[in-house]
């Protein structure tokens, strides 16, 4: 019955589960029960709940403050307090409304998660031309330029809340698809929280289909595990985010946050894509202890089911948090590279353009395919 709605009934029936979703506490099954039919519901008629809309929220005659592949974020004003508003870019109306589907399930998805650790939907800004997400505004930025204007700052701390907040997403039956540095970002209150769900993906029954889109062009392959990078390879038809691809990126954020620079950051992404499915790995570096290190090494392991889960990487952290007060960078100045490979792999032997460390759309929301 819920597939054959359409029209009025659709944004009705969105409407009710919505309101029931915020009134009732429904056990975990029957929430996530409700919150699927909802996404399934908004994504196939492009409706939202009528409570996630709010007023136009910024200056849309001004300057967006940071561009991406396929959305502007702009700062702007709700309530009182400062807001990122993610707008959807779209090079004609028929791409929009294209969109407009893929939005809606963005949205549904990012506003039912509720965690310290995952930054929160304020709501949506939307017509027939444009849609935007708005959520906090975050002044200390994402994690990378936090950690370097702060070099006393517990990074191992933040690393925890990441591990914690990527459980809870998890455990929602949801999938990041994304995790970078420059998509998490930290609060006032100096803790890290997960942003950009443009990848997020609910989990289908089916463990080799999670979804009809490919999402191969929408993460960043310096993070990207090898089964994203080639699925054919591992025995997957598409390109499908999973737990243990998180988990591999997951690996990928710990260096980074300590390592005070992204994966491979010599490297054009085109060498980095041809190096990760040969088995290449960055090395290992001044700063990270043992324990840490052993366990990045088995995030980052190129069949999936041999990776440990998000549980096992955070009783790691937690671990050596509590033996150490602090990690910083002490990167030897002539090796800060990281990694094996001969110079003749360095982008500026091989006339390929310096590497793509993605959009840092620092304090707002980073900016992914929808």
């Amino acid at each position: 019955m819920v597939h054959s709605l359409g029209g009025d009934d659709a944004q009705t029936f969105a409407d009710v589960i919505d309101e029931a979703l915020e009134t009732f506490d429904f056990s975990p099954r029957t929430r996530k029960k409700y919150l699927k039919a909802l996404y399934r519901t908004c994504g196939r008629n492009a409706i939202l709940p009528k409570s996630l809309r709010i007023p136009l929220c910024y200056d849309r005659q001004g300057i967006a403050l940071f561009q991406g592949g396929f959305a502007d974020v702009w700062k702007g004003k709700h309530c009182g307090r400062d807001v990122a508003v993610k707008v959807i870019r779209a090079h004609s109306y028929k791409d929009l409304q294209r969109m407009v589907g893929r939005f809606c399930k963005e949205v549904v998805t990012w506003e039912s998660l509720r965690h310290p650790n995952v930054l929160p939907l304020l709501g949506v800004t939307m017509n027939e031309y444009h849609f935007a997400m708005v959520s906090e505004w975050m002044e200390n930025g994402n994690i990378n330029e936090f950690v370097k204007a702060n070099p006393d700052a517990d990074r191992l701390g933040l690393l925890v809340d990441v591990a914690r907040g990527l459980i809870y997403i998890h455990g929602q039956d949801m999938i990041h698809g994304d995790l970078k540095g420059a998509n998490i970002l930290i609060d006032q209150t100096r803790h890290a929280r997960i942003a950009d769900f443009g990848l997020l993906t609910v989990v289908s029954d089916s463990p080799n289909q999670l979804s009809s889109n490919s999402h191969t062009q929408g993460g960043t392959v310096r993070w990207m595990s090898p089964e994203l990078v080639d699925p054919k390879r591992f025995g997957f038809e598409i390109s499908r985010p999973t737990e243990s691809s998180d988990c591999y990126a997951l690996g990928m954020v710990i260096y980074e946050a300590i390592s005070g620079h992204f994966p491979f950051h010599k490297h054009a992404d085109l060498i980095v894509f041809l190096k990760v499915l040969d088995g290449n790995r960055p090395s290992r570096e001044v700063g990270f202890v043992d324990g840490l290190w052993e366990m990045l090494e088995l995030c980052w392991e190129s069949q999936p089911s041999a990776r440990p889960s998000i549980e096992d990487v955070l009783q790691c952290l937690e671990r050596v948090s509590n033996s150490s007060n602090s990690l910083s960078p002490e990167v030897d100045k002539d090796t800060e590279d990281g990694d094996d490979w001969d110079s003749a792999s360095d982008f500026s032997d091989t006339g390929l353009p310096p590497p793509n460390e993605g959009d840092s759309l620092s304090r707002a929301i980073p900016t992914s395919n929808p």
